[in-house]
């Protein structure tokens, strides 16, 4: 199939990406040029469109033939974790900022509308946060590093006093796949109602006469625990 004429990468706000390389020897401008082109145009259909996204679709925004983004990414999986991979670096890079800050409530709430504003942009994330399929997207690494952050940001609002003591951090992260789903399944959410959910459940983490909870606080490790039981 011959390749459709290249075209400039389009201009906005994009994370960097980063994903395999087929051969460890250096690309040549062009096939590098190529390659930042597809994964611009998969973060951006699969932001609008999911993981369901065609391949075709990708190249065509791309301005190249399929041919092209298959040399690139023999799979579609691992086009789909160069972009999760960044997107994750991103959020990475968001929850340090806000452990950085001297107010630990505010962070906190801030850093969670920032991941919900994150989400409902980025569609192919809020698909696999609400999944909780383990198809191996990002490096370990990486997501030991980012629930290392978010565990840090819970604790430091608890011991402010500005979020009860009885949950872990997973029961944070549990919440807002629920509310990833909703962004999956329901397209686009308008703003003012995601954000509105965002507050009541921040609201109902603050420590002022809470119900009791059942179990206990759940924390990442014993959450993939229970996601790897789930697949026995």
């Amino acid at each position: 199939m011959a390749e459709i004429a290249e075209r400039p990468v389009p201009a906005g706000d994009r994370v960097p990406v980063e994903g395999p390389v087929v051969s460890e020897r250096p690309m040549r401008s062009d096939a590098r040029r190529n390659r930042e082109l597809v994964l611009a145009a998969a973060e951006e259909v699969f932001s609008e469109i999911g993981v369901c996204a065609p391949i075709e679709e990708v190249g065509r925004r791309a301005g190249v033939g399929v041919g092209t983004v298959c040399r690139h990414f023999p799979t579609k999986q691992l086009l789909v974790e160069a972009v999760l991979k960044a997107m994750f670096t991103a959020l990475l890079d968001d929850a340090r900022a806000a452990l950085e800050r001297s107010d630990p409530g505010p962070a906190f709430r801030d850093f969670y509308f920032t991941l919900s504003d994150f989400q409902a942009r980025h569609r192919v994330l809020a698909e696999q946060m609400a999944t909780a399929v383990d198809m191996q997207i990002t490096a370990p690494e990486l997501k030991a590093a980012l629930h290392d952050a978010m565990s840090q940001l819970v604790e430091r609002a608890q011991a402010a006093g500005e979020v009860r003591g009885d949950i872990g951090p997973a029961d944070v992260a549990m919440l807002f796949s629920g509310l990833a789903h909703a962004t999956a399944v329901a397209g686009d959410v308008q703003p003012a109602l995601r954000r509105r959910c965002v507050a009541i459940m921040l609201d109902g983490l603050r420590p002022t006469e809470p119900s009791e909870l059942p179990g206990r606080p759940l924390d990442f490790a014993q959450l993939d625990r229970l996601k790897k039981r789930a697949k026995r």
